[in-house]
């Protein structure tokens, strides 16, 4: 009998994530998977009924981590503290798992859905930090739109910028928006 520790399903949708950051969507075949984890495809298949199950699953769990627990966290926080929280912990995510996880998306369908749903989840949560903050919806959305592309974008146009830079460019962002208001204000 083997001493191994028995490979559950977390620790494939972890392995999976990881590989997808570093290897792209090259990492996420089953074959690549199992030769990851030292595993057979048997154990995989115990707890993915298919490839597409699997998928599903892994976009699922990346939507859990990076967007549904962040959101979580940032409401335990004062109102006051949320932006600048969830400026902080955004750009301390894995940066290259973000640009792995959109760059699979464009040739997978499930992926995509999933993306999309994350975008708008995202999108609604920084449209309700402005609106809380006293902007009405409409700028507040257009605000929202302009942050996160912007978000998006230096993902992609600066993937080597380290965290604290790109929380002093969301933190000039948000200070350039907040004059703005001000000055539309008086």
């Amino acid at each position: 009998m083997s001493s191994r520790k028995r490979f559950a399903k977390k620790d494939w949708l972890d392995l999976a994530l990881s590989c997808l950051a570093q290897e792209g969507g090259s990492g996420l075949t089953v074959e690549a998977l199992c030769n990851a984890a030292a595993r057979t495809r048997g154990s995989f298949y115990h707890h993915f009924a298919d490839h597409d199950v699997f998928l599903k699953e892994l976009f699922s769990e990346w939507k859990q981590r990076n967007t549904l627990d962040v959101a979580d966290a940032i409401m335990q926080q004062p109102h006051d503290k949320r932006a600048k929280t969830l400026s902080d912990v955004a750009n301390m995510l894995d940066q290259d798992l973000e640009r792995a996880v959109r760059q699979f998306s464009q040739s997978n369908s499930i992926a995509r859905r999933i993306v999309q749903d994350v975008d708008r989840i995202r999108t609604e949560f920084v449209v309700g930090l402005y609106r809380d903050a006293g902007l009405e919806d409409s700028l507040a959305r257009e605000i929202a739109q302009l942050e996160y592309a912007a978000y998006v974008g230096s993902q992609i146009v600066w993937p080597d910028m380290n965290a604290q830079d790109r929380i002093r460019l969301d933190q000039r962002f948000a200070s350039m928006v907040a004059k703005a208001f001000r000055r539309d204000a008086s």
